[in-house]
């Protein structure tokens, strides 16, 4: 899987939970206009601990988990 995944299928959860960027954003303490989750969509990368942040916000966890 490549980040990119990783952000969008994040993003989906977000907005399947009614939270526009603005708000996922705000409440993981980045920028409340969603630059934040707009760039990184945009960019297809980020720092661990932004997409470990916004992951936390939707209740969700990155796990490693061995590929076999």
């Amino acid at each position: 899987m490549e980040a990119r995944d990783l952000i969008l299928q994040a993003d989906s959860i977000a907005r399947r939970k009614g939270m526009t960027q603005s708000q996922w954003s705000s409440l993981a303490g980045y920028a409340s206009n969603g630059q934040t989750v707009s760039r990184i969509i945009n960019r297809g990368e980020c720092k661990l601990s932004t997409i470990v942040s916004l992951l936390d916000t939707l209740g969700c966890e990155l796990k490693i988990v061995s590929k076999d």
